[in-house]
């Protein structure tokens, strides 16, 4: 294999590789979906777990912004890098301590400090795991009787088995960091004693709250909280619900309450769990007895249209699938009964929701209807809980109900770090593990002081590049599923890719981290690589017509020492790459006859050591 080194333009191979960019942490998602298709898939899941300790997790409920931002969505849709994440985890599934990531890991050395993170949800669980491999002593606090945060008490079984949550916090367990379950900050220590007793603090304490609607009628019998109502079904209580069931929201969380509240009196019911073919067969029977008997309608209402609303499209048409009935444009105005009970609720026609500003200022018309229910649930949104706080720590509030923090995540209290959504509002996961790694390493130089990174950077060139035969009509692949009369309970419902899907799904890649690389000194402007792109993504052009171009003023002259305007007509012609467009079949390295252009990729290694 061939190589040379360089000092690259940095931004500009980092914007050629759009769904790394586009990860919050960063992960190498064209790498591992490559190794996939090579049948390398331990090197898939290295890749894939080396910048997140929750890889298992988010193969399953990531938001993929590395999907959004797939070149390959440009031709027809992205690669599905999610779920292939999920497909090399799921091959790795070995448990407490087999982890093959952690082999590789150097023994980290003892540090005398400690430090207490309030809250185990995915941020604070994060930032244990960097601070115990960098040798300190870590203590964390949850108040829920489980650890997980919301992972744990927000997302349904059905989409994230309680096991894969299990298996991640174990894992982070093990390398030495302490829980302490049932300790509610406020009630059981305060914040004033961890920071005695401590050498710094995060609050993870995430968005715990429902907000509430001041609607007449929200008193009655049959209202509940969403975000109440997740907590208590996923930790196994039994919640009444009636026979017709109004959820209020449009987002992630509307849509998971929904589609938990379609299950609810089967789990309850049948308790069942996927066996096999006969041993369900008794399950099945009684959980459709039980959805007789239960919940027979569950309606969604949603001031936004149906493209307007924050939830996912893909969740969004699964609770249709299930059977709910999505009502969007109408917002709620009144819950109706009588003697204390819910016998429906009014509902408003919503004729816009922001206002010529963009600010969230719902409109209405005078048009209304009732729907009828026996049980309502408010889900429109998150709050955090901040009761722990008694004014004499000098932590400071936003007005936004968020944790007030500087560039470092630290907050008005020396030594006092918050992170996730307690300090930033409602984010995705991959988000919070993110915050999770600047928190342990803001934590550390505000303990330690130093760091030192280190970059090693080269070019590979591929001599002989070609992609794989076909790899333009491969379709992306759809998640199998759970088929729609078995899903009951806590039965997971996507089923993740087959060895087959996964082979193929991977071939779709376009492979963004391997360039065009064209070398001006050997170049003839014969036009060769224009006439053979298949895409028409390259153009020769003459750089005197190139002035007022911001795009590439600077660059010529910095090459040529005028700028464009001042170069005759003839005397200098470049070639011009539309990166978006290419798909990297090499035809062009194969038609120049001077080999004035190689197939090469930047390879980097950065590596931080902390003091």
């Amino acid at each position: 294999m061939r190589y040379r080194v360089a000092v690259p333009d940095q931004e500009y191979f980092d914007r050629n590789i759009p769904c790394r960019t586009a990860c919050p942490i960063h992960t190498e998602c064209g790498r591992y979906v490559q190794a996939v298709g090579l049948n390398r898939d331990e090197e898939a899941y290295l890749l894939a777990r080396a910048p997140n300790p929750f890889a298992y997790v988010l193969g399953r409920i990531c938001a993929h912004p590395c999907e959004d931002a797939c070149r390959r969505g440009k031709i027809d849709q992205p690669v599905a890098i999610c779920a292939l994440k999920r497909y090399v985890t799921d091959r790795h599934n070995l448990g407490l301590g087999h982890d093959p990531a952690r082999k590789r890991r150097p023994a980290a050395p003892s540090r005398p400090q400690r430090i207490a993170v309030v809250g185990s949800g995915v941020c604070g669980l994060t930032c244990a795991h960097d601070l115990a491999l960098l040798g300190y002593t870590v203590e964390v606090f949850e108040s829920a009787p489980v650890p997980g945060g919301m992972l744990y008490l927000g997302i349904p079984h059905f989409r994230l088995p309680r096991e894969i949550i299990k298996m991640e916090v174990e894992n982070i367990l093990a390398l030495g960091v302490n829980l302490r379950t049932r300790m509610t900050l406020g009630r059981d220590i305060t914040l004033t004693q961890l920071r005695s007793k401590f050498d710094a603090v995060l609050l993870a304490t995430g968005l715990n709250k429902g907000r509430e609607l001041n609607l007449p009628g929200a008193h009655r019998d049959g209202v509940l909280n969403g975000i109440d109502f997740l907590i208590n079904v996923n930790l196994g209580y039994e919640v009444a619900l009636g026979k017709r069931v109004a959820v209020v929201g449009g987002g992630n969380v509307a849509i998971d309450v929904a589609r938990a509240a379609v299950r609810v009196v089967q789990e309850l019911a049948t308790g069942a769990v996927e066996s096999g073919a006969d041993s369900m067969q008794p399950a099945l029977d009684a959980a459709r007895l039980a959805l007789r008997s239960g919940a027979e309608q569950v309606s969604l209402v949603s001031l936004e249209s149906r493209a307007e609303m924050p939830a996912w499209k893909g969740e969004v048409d699964e609770a249709e699938h299930e059977g709910i009935v999505v009502d969007n444009g109408w917002g709620p105005k009144e819950i109706v009964g009588t003697n204390g009970t819910v016998e429906g609720l009014r509902l408003r026609r919503c004729i816009s929701v922001f206002d010529e500003r963009g600010r969230f200022n719902p409109a209405f018309s005078d048009e209304e209807k009732v729907l009828a229910c026996d049980s309502v649930i408010l889900a429109i949104g998150q709050q955090a809980d901040l009761s722990f706080l008694s004014g004499d720590e000098g932590v400071e509030v936003t007005r936004r109900g968020t944790l007030k923090i500087d560039d470092n995540l630290m907050t008005t209290a020396p030594g006092i770090f918050a992170g996730g959504d307690v300090a930033f509002g409602p984010r995705v996961l991959v988000e919070a593990v993110a915050n999770g790694h600047k928190a342990a390493r803001s934590i550390h130089l505000y303990l330690n002081g130093k760091s030192q990174t280190t970059v090693l950077r080269r070019f590979r060139i591929f001599p002989h590049w070609e992609m794989p035969r076909g790899y333009l009509g491969v379709e992306r692949q759809a998640m199998p599923a759970l088929p729609l009369n078995r899903r009951i309970g806590i039965a997971e419902v996507e089923l993740g890719f087959d060895e087959q899907q996964g082979r193929a799904e991977s071939l779709r890649c376009l492979k963004c981290q391997v360039n065009t690389v064209f070398d001006g000194s050997k170049c003839i402007l014969c036009a060769g690589c224009v006439d053979v792109c298949p895409e028409n993504c390259l153009r020769l052009v003459d750089l005197a017509t190139l002035q007022g171009d911001e795009r590439y003023e600077k660059l010529i002259e910095k090459r040529y020492g005028v700028p464009a305007a001042k170069l005759p007509r003839g005397q200098a012609a470049a070639i011009i790459k539309n990166e978006e467009k290419c798909i990297r079949c090499g035809l062009c390295a194969q038609r120049c006859p001077t080999h004035a252009i190689t197939m090469e990729a930047l390879e980097q290694r950065e590596r931080e050591v902390f003091e």
